[in-house]
């Protein structure tokens, strides 16, 4: 073994030292990168091998290599292989040297190669166990990597293949992801400037590395973080730091994951994280976090960490903004956890006291110098107070936790703590918190001892009561605004019902001037709310609440010094004694009554209830009077004389209070009451309002005593001055009158006195002398009452009666005058009188009180009514009840039974009648004897007349009449026999259900049946008696009409005007009859009848189905079936309007509150025949169909709403009615079905959850992009047609539909639509389906076909703008779910852009722009393929605009796409911005310019747009190639200055200058011919090959005889002649250009205008003047010094022939072209170098000599022309150039331009400095430049004059 193990290592070594020779004899860098690329992973190894020297050789090896590497930073390393190496290799000789080549191959890694080894790092590198030193050292690196690679690595779209590849190629395993993910966190969470002990030396380096780009890196790191290599669980700690990220595309990006991720805030390691995190967060990335755990129940379970963090944020002294979000944030957290946390009892205190605390700091109760937020937080504070004292989280007892933490406040100390801070704090904006606080507060008060009951009485006493300036017993500071509504609220909750105190302050609060305080004692006082209180506590109780006992409250209330009712004035005010009269009154009457027939119910009509029965029922007032006996004396007096005090305030519920308790009062008692008691009685009566009630009292009182009979007479004797006494003293007469009265009656009660009395005389003759003489209406009244009360009172007898009949008389008079009070008296004194008249007298009488039906007001008649029963029954009457108000024994019977038959028949016959006024009079008159009849032995035998009576009131049209006779049928009803009740109820339903009707009544030829205008007749009138029908009937030849009229008037009569059930009660009568309640069939029509559009009939209708029906839930349910099937049946059958309105109506109320089982088998049917009557005739019919359609509308949102829309009943109710609504969107449906169709489905589009429409949003959406063109108004069409009359173009008025679209509701229900479609399908619920979608397929999918047919059938603007916007929509916001079915509809959009309507292409190609961001690289390029065929092969005019639209939109819209195909987009955006159209141009420009930021971009993309170029700069469309002609221009000038082509950029473009400037001339290409010469002067690379086509072409088109054309061409030939120095074209082009010139000059009024005939004078004249400028500046241009004389010669003549012309259009350029000839010449001649230097420097365009030096062949062409140059005879050009001279310069400076003559003062000027201009040419500058002096008058223009003089003068002696 030992010689193989030795020769192992012998091999191994010599491995080392070959590998070593390698790597020394490594030249170049490559060469070496090479050798360690495959050899130094293994090499690193034998760092491990087992023999030492081995070792050593390795190590020295590496050192070499780490040398070498430190010398090029250049070689790349595999850093792949080394990670390996070092993550598998233990020893650590290899891994420190691994670890350096890692480093050190990471930092020469490209943006590239780092992208490819990242996954591989990573994975080596992050541990999932303990770390070492070199394991911290190779993360630090790979992060470093990591953050280095996304500044230039963009991660894939979220849910993308390449984004599931990435998963795979990452393969970190659960623990790594969350390892990475938590630094990528610290990354985001770094701030150099603060120090972080939890980070690692090496992790901090490198997060300050990188913090610097933080910028570029989050958002990437955002992207990254989103793809599948992370959990959701992982990516919520970055995802929340990002979300406050200040780079809005990271936000952004963090926005996006928490709407798409499923980050369960209830799992504890996400809630740990987060509160981990907000430890170290700063103060918006804390708000975040607490926003977000607002949500989460599990993270209120963390009590020690939540009130840790309300503690630091309480006690931190921050005041900036974020800070105060932060509380905020703090606060809502804080609410949060209140409402969920299970835990909150064991934090509640504490956080109290925090709270407590805290606003204690701010200064308390009084702060100032609060900010806005701080008064906000305050606030905030006082309400999370509150919070904290709710039910649930108050402790239930005082133990400690187990965390320790402090015990709650006690109940008392905070409620009192509370009261202060409402009475004191001043801050402004706290009192609402204050108050809500008090309000949680008193639901979770719980008072268990008797001590703290008394305290909790104290304190709300107290602050009840106090007054702004009173210093409370606790913290006694002073009060600044009252707590007395809290104070009084609290008492009403906390206190029970039976506490009297509670009560009392209940009493105290009626006194306040604030009516909230006012309505809350109310409400203490009313047992009625505190049963509902009790119920919504869920405290109800299965009996009535305990009332406090009358004795208590009496003791408290009366005789305890210490309550502020014994004290306190304000108390005492006539609200609180009247609130605390009636309380008493109401205690005694319910311990009367207790467990009684007479108990009143406690509900929201108790106080009510208890007054009626208490004036209306006999015994019940025995009742009472015996409780009342039953009470303490001494609490009895000082309750009345409570009631005296208010009566005397003016009260009159005192003064009503305190009459009942008199009269019902022992007359121990009323001994009892003191003289102040009196006093008040004495005030009371000196108000008008109370006398009457005062005096009354006060003879109940002073009747009861032995002194009554003076103090009567002394009354009496004070009435004896009534006739002159005014004012004051009349009122004193009127009172001492009344008070005289009531004790004389009072007394004759009590049985002191009789009609023979003398006091009683006295009175009678006083009332009749005032009747005869007195005129005082006040005094009159007063006599009336004396009278009627002095009749009711005394017995039977009239012997004390003098001038009866005067007196009666005088009544009757005033009784005409509807005087009640006059017909009262006359009622009660008709008992007295009646048996001393004779049976004529009586008889008259009778009909003088008859005749009194004249009156019409119906309570008159009413008095009457009560009058006549008075008059015949006395006490016996029901009326009289409360008259008999004395403590003594009942009066005895003395009806009069003569009285009561002869006034029961006359009303009985009266009644009659068919005159309105009496037989409204009569019914009332009946009514009111029979109702207040008490003895049955004289009605029973009337009551069927009676019945017959009040059944034919029914049939009237007066309201009144309906309601006595109701009112009078019930009251037969109730004193009838079985018989006659079934008789009764037999009648009604007959004249209900149409059969023969015993209440019709007597019909004579007057007897109105119709209201005036019901029945119309052709000549204005209308049919109303039933002689009207007769003669109707008989003109029409049809006596069957008088039944049919009859028939409809018993309808109208008895049942549409139903009024009669609504007041008195008939209702009850047909309630107690079993004959309804078995005849179920009864139930559907008066269901229907209930919602007649006739009130008086909806009222009745109600009235009986109340008293039928004793539970209408049961019953509805129960007949359901049937009432819906009627209904349903009615509403489309019905032939008349009422049924149709009516059973709409029943519908909408039968159908709210169903259970969807019941109503499933209707629904369809219901919503069919709604929208079939919502085209109804009948407008009102129409409403009612609407409001049913609206129900069912509404019925089936909130059904939406509940559980996501999701529950099965949602699920039936869009089942029905989806299907419905979609089918009425046809184009068969009425216009307003279709509007109100469509308004429902984007109602419930708008309102249902975005699952509950899943199934049904294919369906939706299609029938919505589909009908967005139908519910376009028609006046657009018109507006179409006659824009013009209203200052419109159709393309505003296209923008107009675009923008009404956009705004359009049904947009907004297509993007909801699609939220639908693309939302989480539900984990509890299966998926539901609608009728007509199948079930397997998805949603989304059919939706996606459905929108693919809409590409075939929308039509119309709206909808084809509607679908486009989809496409948009999709792409923007559901990406991720789009994108499989992108390239579908790529394709269709393409086949839809081209369309008639501009706006309709527009809005495609925007579509388009937006689809191919998702779309695949195929449709990208076909895309591409198809705009530039729709560009370059269409005729149309309108393609062109619509390909630049499509490139415009798909720079805007998919910028990234754009640039990616920037080689296809640009050169074709390049290309198209050169197009002929305006629009087009316009388009591709702005594509150009958002994409390209200079010159060089041409440069860049030059090879691309000269293959497109060339492609079609041959096409047969004449647009197209000048676009492309255009283009090439462009290109040729695209240079900047200095710049040239190289030689293969100008070979490039020369074939495209050629094609571009071959042909004919045509409209623009003078900009062709422009850029030609700047071409040449660039493309110097080419000069030696093209030199023959470029002077060729330059001449041709020089040569052209276009006249508009040609001066731009002669330009261009003239620059081009200026560059190329080194050709000489005068011999060809000087005499071509002579020719013109004489041509142009001489035929200049026929000169061919080659198509601009139409151009006027002015416009030929300044074509001749450019055509002959251009000619003269091109020929100067050509010239040269070496040219031949004969070609000079020539040139003279076209001078001379110019000069002719006399025009400064010529001139101008005249001047300049010859003086830079000249200028040339002098270069030429002046310059010492060889003309070949000269030539190459003016070639480059530089001024120095040597620069940028030609081609060889170049100079050479340059000697040639020297040597041409030299040979020119030096005579001849002297000669030419005086030539020149005189034929250029003017021989004066008459000219009026300034310019002209500057022009030609410094031609002159660079005459005179020329050396080669002779003697001759001298002489002649001499004589111009003088004469030029002589007539110049501008200073600047002499002065060049005399240095130009100067300057020929030098030159001629030099």
């Amino acid at each position: 073994m030992a010689p193989t193990a030795s020769s192992d290592l012998a091999r191994e070594r010599g491995l080392i030292e070959k590998l070593e020779f390698r790597i020394a004899a490594a030249e170049t860098g490559e060469q070496f990168q090479n050798i360690l690329q495959k050899f130094l992973p293994a090499l690193l190894l034998k760092l491990a091998s087992e023999d030492s020297e081995n070792r050593k050789l390795t190590t020295k090896v590496c050192l070499y290599v780490n040398q070498r590497l430190k010398i090029d930073g250049s070689i790349q390393l595999p850093v792949e292989g080394l990670s390996k190496i070092f993550r598998e290799n233990p020893d650590p000789i290899v891994k420190q040297f691994s670890l350096l080549f890692v480093q050190q191959g990471l930092t020469r890694l490209t943006p590239e190669d780092g992208i490819s080894s990242l996954p591989t790092i990573l994975r080596s590198s992050i541990l999932e166990t303990n770390q070492d030193r070199g394991d911290k050292k190779l993360f630090a690196i790979s992060i470093d990597l990591l953050l280095g690679v996304l500044q230039h690595w963009k991660p894939p779209e979220h849910g993308s293949k390449e984004d599931e590849a990435l998963k795979g190629k990452f393969q970190l395993s659960a623990v790594q992801t969350q390892i990475l993910s938590n630094h990528l966190s610290q990354f985001l969470l770094f701030d150099p400037k603060v120090s972080s002990s939890n980070l690692d030396e090496g992790i901090r380096d490198i997060f300050e590395k990188h913090f610097s780009k933080r910028g570029f890196i989050a958002p990437n790191l955002a992207n990254l973080v989103f793809t599948s290599v992370f959990t959701d669980e992982d990516r919520f700690v970055p995802a929340t730091i990002l979300s406050v990220d200040a780079n809005a595309a990271a936000s952004g990006r963090a926005d996006v994951m928490f709407k798409q991720c499923n980050f369960d805030l209830e799992s504890d390691s996400l809630v740990g994280a987060a509160f981990e995190l907000y430890s170290v967060a700063k103060p918006r990335l804390q708000t975040r976090i607490l926003t977000l755990l607002s949500r989460s129940k599990a993270s209120t379970r963390r009590s020690d960490t939540i009130v840790r963090i309300v503690e630091s944020q309480l006690s931190t002294s921050a005041q900036n903004l974020e800070a105060s979000k932060l509380r905020a944030a703090m606060f809502s957290y804080l609410v949060w956890t209140t409402r969920v946390s299970p835990d909150i009892r064991l934090m509640a205190g504490r956080l109290q006291t925090s709270l407590k605390e805290f606003i204690e700091a701010q200064g308390w109760p009084v702060a100032s110098n609060l900010s806005v937020s701080d008064v906000e937080l305050r606030a905030r504070a006082y309400e999370s107070i509150g919070l904290l004292s709710s039910p649930t989280t108050m402790p239930k007892d005082n133990r400690q936790d187990a965390m320790d933490l402090d015990p709650s406040p006690s109940m008392f100390d905070l409620a009192a703590w509370l009261f202060t801070s409402l009475r004191c704090d001043t801050a402004r904006d706290v009192r609402h918190s204050i108050e809500e606080s008090l309000s949680r507060l008193i639901a979770a008060t719980s008072i268990s001892s008797a001590d703290e009951l008394q305290r909790f009485k104290d304190l709300l006493l107290w602050n009840a009561t106090a007054n702004e300036g009173d210093e409370d017993p606790i913290y006694h500071i002073a009060t600044h605004t009252s707590a007395q509504y809290p104070a009084v609220r609290f008492a009403n909750k906390v206190f029970a019902l039976s506490d009297t105190d509670a009560r009392l302050i209940d009493v105290i609060a009626l006194a306040s001037k604030r009516k909230e305080v006012v309505e809350e004692g109310q409400r203490g006082l009313d047992p009625s709310w505190h049963a509902a209180n009790s119920r919504l506590s869920g405290t109800q109780q299965a009996t009535a609440l305990a009332l406090p006992t009358f004795s208590q409250f009496a003791e408290r209330a009366f005789r305890d010094d210490n309550w502020p009712m014994s004290s306190d004035d304000a108390a005492k005010s006539a609200p609180a004694t009247a609130g605390l009269a009636i309380f008493s009154r109401n205690l005694i009457a319910a311990e009367a009554w207790h467990k009684t027939p007479f108990e009143v119910a406690q509900d929201s009509d108790w106080q009510t209830r208890v007054e009626a029965t208490l004036d209306n029922e006999l015994e019940a007032r025995m009742m009472f009077k015996s409780q009342l006996a039953k009470v303490a004396d001494d609490s009895v007096v000082r309750l009345i004389q409570t009631c005296y005090r208010g009566l005397a305030q003016g009260s009159m519920d005192c003064g009503r209070i305190g009459f009942q308790l008199t009269s019902l009062t022992t007359n121990h008692i009323l001994n009892a009451l003191d003289a102040a008691s009196l006093a008040h009685l004495e005030t009371a009566m000196q108000t008008v309002e109370v006398r009457n009630l005062a005096a009354r009292i006060s003879g109940i009182v002073l009747s009861a005593r032995s002194a009554w009979e003076a103090v009567a007479s002394s009354n009496l004797t004070n009435c004896n001055e009534w006739q002159t006494a005014v004012g004051q003293q009349l009122a004193a007469v009127e009172v001492s009158l009344l008070k005289a009265a009531y004790m004389l009656s009072r007394a004759a009660l009590r049985g002191h006195v009789d009609s023979s009395h003398e006091l009683v005389g006295a009175m009678w003759s006083l009332c009749g002398h005032v009747l005869t003489k007195s005129t005082d209406k006040a005094l009159r009244q007063v006599v009336y009452t004396s009278i009627g009360q002095l009749a009711l009172c005394l017995p039977l007898t009239v012997q004390s009666l003098d001038n009866v009949e005067a007196l009666v008389e005088n009544m009757l008079a005033d009784a005409r005058k509807e005087d009640e009070p006059a017909v009262t008296a006359l009622g009660r004194l008709l008992s007295l009188i009646w048996p001393c008249y004779e049976a004529d007298s009586k008889t008259k009488l009778l009909e003088k009180l008859f005749d009194l039906h004249e009156v019409r007001k119906a309570e008159f008649q009413f008095a009457l009514g009560e009058a006549f029963a008075v008059a015949a029954l006395r006490f016996q009457s029901s009326s009289t009840l409360t008259e008999f108000d004395v403590d003594a024994s009942a009066p005895q019977a003395n009806k009069d039974t003569e009285l009561f038959e002869r006034l029961l028949t006359g009303a009985l016959d009266k009644s009659r009648t068919t005159k309105p006024a009496m037989k409204k009079a009569a019914g009332i008159w009946l009514l009111s004897i029979v109702q207040f009849c008490t003895l049955a032995e004289l009605v029973k035998p009337r009551l069927h007349d009676c019945q017959a009576a009040f059944s034919r009131l029914l049939t009237d049209r007066d309201e009144v009449v309906q309601e006595t006779g109701s009112r009078g049928l019930g009251i037969v009803y109730e004193k009838g026999d079985k018989g006659l009740q079934e008789d009764l109820v037999r009648d009604l339903v007959g004249s209900f259900t149409g059969n023969n009707v015993k209440t019709a009544g007597t019909v004579t030829e007057e007897t109105e049946l119709f209201e005036p205008g019901a029945l119309p007749t052709e000549n204005g009138q209308s049919v109303t008696t039933y002689k009207d029908i007769v003669s109707l009937a008989q003109e029409m030849g049809d006596p069957s009409l008088v039944y049919r009229f009859m028939n409809l008037a018993s309808n109208n009569a008895i049942w549409s005007s139903r009024a009669a059930f609504g007041r008195f009660g008939l209702s009850g009568v047909l309630a107690d009859s079993t004959y309804l309640k078995e005849n179920k069939k009864f139930y559907p029509k008066l269901f229907r009848y209930r919602f007649d559009p006739n009130p008086n009939v909806q009222r009745s209708m109600d009235e009986i189905w109340k008293a039928l029906v004793k539970d209408p839930n049961a019953v509805i349910d129960e007949h359901f079936d049937l009432i819906m099937e009627d209904l349903l049946k009615s509403i489309v059958s019905g032939r008349e309007w009422r049924a149709r309105e009516a059973s709409c109506a029943a519908i909408s109320d039968l159908v709210q509150g169903r259970e969807v089982e019941k109503l499933e088998k209707h629904l369809e049917t219901i919503w069919k025949v709604a929208f079939k009557v919502l085209d109804d005739v009948k407008e009102s019919v129409r409403t009612a169909a609407m409001k049913l359609c609206r129900t069912l509308t509404n019925m089936l949102i909130r059904n939406l709403e509940v559980g996501e829309g999701t529950t099965s009943r949602a699920t039936t109710m869009l089942n029905h009615a989806l299907p419905f609504l979609l089918q009425q969107m046809d184009a068969g449906a009425g216009k307003e079905v279709q509007q109100y169709a469509i308004v429902t489905l984007l109602d419930i589009v708008k309102k249902a959850p975005p699952r509950s429409l899943q199934s049904y949003a294919p369906v939706i959406l299609e029938t919505f992009i589909n009908s967005l063109s139908s519910l376009e108004h028609e006046s657009i069409n018109y507006l179409h047609l006659n824009a013009d009359k209203y200052g419109l173009t159709a393309e505003k008025l296209d923008n107009m539909r675009v923008s009404s679209v956009g705004a359009s509701p049904v947009t907004e229900a297509i993007e909801k639509c699609f939220d639908s479609l693309t939302a989480m399908p539900s984990r509890t619920t299966d998926h539901v389906t609608m009728d007509g979608i199948e079930p397997e397929t998805k949603p989304l999918d059919d939706a996606m076909a459905r929108l693919e047919s809409s590409f075939k059938v929308t039509i119309g603007l709206p909808s084809r703008v509607g679908l486009s916007r989809a496409m948009v929509t999709l792409v923007v916001r559901h990406h991720t779910t789009f994108r499989p079915y992108a390239d579908r509809f790529v394709r269709l959009t393409r086949k839809s852009i081209v369309d008639r309507n501009a706006t309709i292409s527009q809005s495609f190609s925007t579509a388009l722009g937006y689809l191919l961001r998702l779309a695949s690289e195929k449709e990208i390029r076909q895309t591409v393929s198809y705009v530039q065929k729709l560009y370059f092969d269409s005729q149309e005019l309108s393609h062109r605009a619509i390909a630049g639209e499509i490139v415009q939109a798909i720079s805007k819209a998919s910028n990234d796409v754009f640039m990616n195909f920037a080689t296809s987009f640009l050169p074709f955006a390049f290309i198209g911005r050169k197009d002929l159209d305006e629009d087009t141009r316009d388009r591709f420009e702005t594509a150009w310019k958002d994409n390209v930021g200079g010159s060089r971009a041409l440069h860049l993309y030059l090879t691309e747009i000269v293959d497109l170029t060339h492609k079609h700069i041959k096409s047969s469309l004449w647009p197209i190639r000048h676009a492309c002609c255009f283009a090439v221009a462009e290109l040729a000038s695209s240079m900047e200055a200095g710049q040239k082509f190289s030689r293969e950029e100008a070979i490039l473009l020369w074939p495209l200058i050629e094609e571009a400037l071959s042909g004919k001339t045509w409209d623009g290409k003078d900009k062709v011919v422009e850029a030609f010469p700047r071409f040449v002067r660039r493309a110097q690379a080419i000069w030696p090959d093209k030199s023959k086509q470029m002077q060729t072409i330059a001449i041709r088109e020089a040569k052209r005889t276009n006249v508009s054309y040609r001066p731009h061409a002669m330009t261009a030939l003239a620059e081009f002649a200026k560059i190329r120095l080194d050709l000489d074209i005068s011999r060809e082009m000087v005499p071509f250009l002579v020719e013109l010139v004489s041509s142009l000059v001489d035929d200049a009024d026929g000169m061919d205008l080659d198509g601009v005939g139409t151009h006027d004078d002015r416009s030929s004249e300044i074509l001749l003047d450019e055509s002959l400028s251009s000619a003269i500046t091109c020929m100067f241009a050509a010239l040269r010094r070496t040219s031949t004389p004969e070609v000079l010669d020539l040139s003279l003549v076209a001078i001379r022939k110019v000069r002719t012309k006399h025009s400064s259009a010529i001139d101008l350029p005249l001047y300049q072209a010859a003086k830079s000839f000249v200028e040339e010449i002098l270069i030429e001649k002046d310059s010492p170098g060889d003309m070949n230097t000269t030539i190459s420097a003016k070639l480059a365009g530089s001024d120095s000599v040597g620069t940028n030096q030609l081609d060889r062949q170049t100079v050479q062409g340059s000697d040639s022309v020297a040597a041409k140059t030299n040979q020119l005879e030096e005579l001849k050009f002297k000669r030419y150039l005086n030539e020149l001279a005189l034929a250029i310069l003017p021989r004066t400076s008459d000219t009026n331009a300034e310019s002209l003559r500057s022009a030609s003062i410094h031609f002159g000027l660079t005459l005179s400095q020329s050396k080669v201009v002779g003697l001759e040419t001298r002489e002649t500058l001499n004589k111009v430049f003088t004469s030029w002096l002589e007539g110049e008058r501008s200073r600047p223009l002499r002065l060049l004059i005399e240095q130009a003089f100067k300057a020929n003068k030098n030159s001629r002696h030099g």
